[in-house]
């Protein structure tokens, strides 16, 4: 019977790789809420700056222009912290990335040393039977002539 002795190494790398796996699925679920917040704060802008233009041409106070400005800028402010987050978020997820793809190489390599492992069972596994069956038959072979 077939049995890799190190077994319980390529378990340990499937169990690592999973859980690198799941790292990576949540830095994703990360990155995507910070680019929805960044696409919110730019159409808030986006909105604010429309406000402003709907002002043109009419009467209204100074205060009024100066506080959707001061808005404007806010948002500007925003859309600029928000941005260096997404860009973290994007280099956080990329590490976890490479992490995955090292854990899904180191993996990978236990299991092609496994088949190759149970390959080499099974060839010399192949060889003894025929071995057994040839010692069977010049036994046999013997048995017939000496009768």
């Amino acid at each position: 019977m077939f049995r890799f002795r190190l077994q319980s190494v390529l378990d340990v790398r499937k169990i690592l790789e999973d859980k690198v796996l799941l790292d990576f699925s949540e830095h994703q679920k990360v990155l995507k809420k910070e680019k929805e917040r960044l696409l919110n704060i730019r159409q808030q802008k986006r909105d604010l700056i429309d406000e402003l233009r709907d002002i043109q041409g009419k009467t209204v106070n100074v205060s009024e222009i100066s506080s959707q400005s001061l808005s404007i800028q806010q948002c500007q402010k925003s859309e600029d912290l928000q941005t260096q987050r997404v860009r973290e978020a994007s280099d956080r997820a990329d590490q976890k990335k490479e992490e995955l793809l090292e854990a899904a190489k180191k993996r990978k390599a236990m299991e092609i040393l496994k088949t190759h492992t149970f390959e080499k069972y099974l060839s010399e596994n192949n060889l003894h039977e025929r071995a057994a069956i040839d010692e069977m038959a010049i036994v046999r072979h013997k048995r017939g002539e000496e009768e």
